[in-house]
């Protein structure tokens, strides 16, 4: 076997891999062995089929899948070896790779190779990035308090219907519909308001609601199935009144609401409120501050790209590609590009990890916050465990909790390391200064297999060979650029 590089350019290489028949002949003969020992071939005891036989059946597919393992192995040792970053993936040149399994003597495959060239990151040059910071409204935390003094208020049934009582009304034996009180329209409180259990209150059920959807609800359908051009009179008798009375701020209050008294008076709770509403926007400022990161960063990095042969390793890449497509997308791919090779680079340069017990942990720790706040982890340690390990099972959720680990790390590294001024708004101001601007999505590269280096036999074996799944260990994202 033999391997050899030619140079074309600065940053790419074109790789030529030889693979004679002697380099496969003994792993194939093994494999044909094995195969004719597990062989059942109709007319003929197990183990007993004639070798040539076997061959006919399975050669040319053994030394399909043997040379491409030889191939794939000496292209990645050649990488590694050299200590290649690479842009992308390999491209296979077909135009000069040679296979012919009629005469499987040698076989050539030649492979592009893109490398990454390096830059460097001057944060003290690059353009300082607003940092927001939301503060909560006292309208926000009114809401709050009001909700958490609703969480712990008393139910009653009274017998006459008030603002914000929850309402059941029956149409007939076998039809009902629920509301509250405060989403009824000003034409429906005047039906309602002040209304009695038992009582019958005919009208015309369109005009109960402002809001379509409220009244799609009530009468359980959705607002296409309302036909609003026709009247739908009903007579509806008041069958179960709900009433929820908050909670009073007193010790009473404070001892269920905060058991470990952390919260003790209403200056504590409006407090506790403040944070509990900040930190819910926590996400929309990392994402914001994420999304201005990367563009400063992508506009102001001087960042040198192959680009005929990213071009070219698109359009392979993707089936739905064509040139007159790609030309009006292509600044998005090239940013897509330099914006994941910066991430590696900071994921290097700062030893960005997720681990399995990063994710373990962070299932671990969204349990007890949402679920378990209230109780000693000591007494339901096995009942999250149990639930940590279901959800892990699911490699879905798994992946999307690595990668918003992995994008949470980036996003420190950042914030400490980029120039920025802390600008204290509302969610209100906050909202106003994005109206209307939305985040471009960059289109996805995605990975160019060279998937037609080597040629499938004329007659394959009849089980299809399936690819196993690998099992990801800790480390960083590949280097694919993906849509953001």
């Amino acid at each position: 076997m033999k391997i050899q590089n030619e140079k074309k350019s600065e940053q790419i290489q074109m790789v030529t891999i030889e693979i004679c028949k002697e380099d496969y002949a003994a792993n194939v003969e093994n494999a044909l062995k094995k195969q004719r020992r597990m062989a059942q071939v109709p007319g003929f005891r197990p183990g007993n089929a004639p070798m040539p036989m076997i061959k006919k059946m399975y050669e040319k597919s053994f030394i399909a899948d043997e040379v491409n393992r030889m191939m794939f192995d000496e292209l990645n040792k050649y990488i590694r070896e050299n200590n290649i970053e690479t842009l992308g993936e390999p491209l296979p040149v077909n135009d000069k790779t040679v296979v012919d399994f009629e005469h499987p003597d040698k076989f050539v495959f030649v492979f592009e190779i893109a490398s990454q060239k390096p830059f460097d990151i001057n944060y003290e040059e690059l353009p300082e990035i607003t940092s927001y910071q939301i503060k909560a409204t006292d309208e926000e935390i009114d809401r709050f308090v009001d909700d958490l003094r609703k969480r712990h208020g008393q139910y009653t049934s009274p017998e006459t219907i008030a603002d914000n009582d929850f309402v059941t009304v029956e149409f007939n034996e076998n039809d009902n519909g629920n509301f509250y009180a405060n989403d009824l329209s000003e034409a429906g409180k005047k039906l309602f308001i002040g209304k009695n259990v038992k009582e019958v209150v005919t009208a015309d059920v369109h005009t109960l609601f402002d809001d379509e959807n409220k009244l799609a609800t009530f009468l359980k359908t959705t607002p296409e199935m309302i036909n609003k051009e026709e009247a739908d009179v009903r007579a509806m008798t008041i069958k179960y009144i709900g009433h929820l009375e908050p909670a009073e701020l007193n010790d009473d209050f404070f001892k269920k609401a905060y058991p470990k008294g952390e919260v003790k008076s209403v200056e504590e709770l409006r407090k506790e409120g403040a944070a509990k509403v900040e930190a819910e926007y926590a996400t929309s400022i990392r994402q914001k501050f994420m999304n201005d990161a990367i563009t400063t960063l992508v506009d102001n990095l001087k960042i040198e790209l192959p680009e005929e042969f990213l071009r070219r390793y698109i359009i392979a890449a993707q089936e739905d590609m064509t040139e007159e497509k790609l030309n009006g997308e292509f600044d998005k791919y090239l940013n897509s590009f330099k914006w994941q090779l910066i991430e590696n680079k900071l994921t290097k340069e700062n030893n960005i990890q997720v681990t399995e017990e990063n994710v373990r942990n962070y299932v671990r720790d969204f349990f007890m916050k949402n679920y378990f706040a209230q109780f000693n982890a000591e007494d339901v340690a096995e009942r999250v465990d149990a639930m940590v390990a279901d959800t892990l099972k699911n490699k879905d959720t798994v992946k999307n909790i690595y990668d918003q680990l992995f994008d949470e790390a980036i996003g420190n590294v950042l914030q400490q390391k980029m120039k920025t001024k802390v600008k204290k708004v509302t969610f209100k101001e906050f909202a106003d200064e994005l109206y209307g601007i939305k985040e471009e999505k960059k289109p996805k590269a995605k990975k160019a297999a060279p998937k037609k280096a080597a040629a499938e036999p004329a007659e394959a074996p009849a089980e299809e060979a399936k690819p196993k799944a690998k099992k990801a260990p800790a480390k960083t994202k590949k280097a694919t650029p993906k849509a953001e």
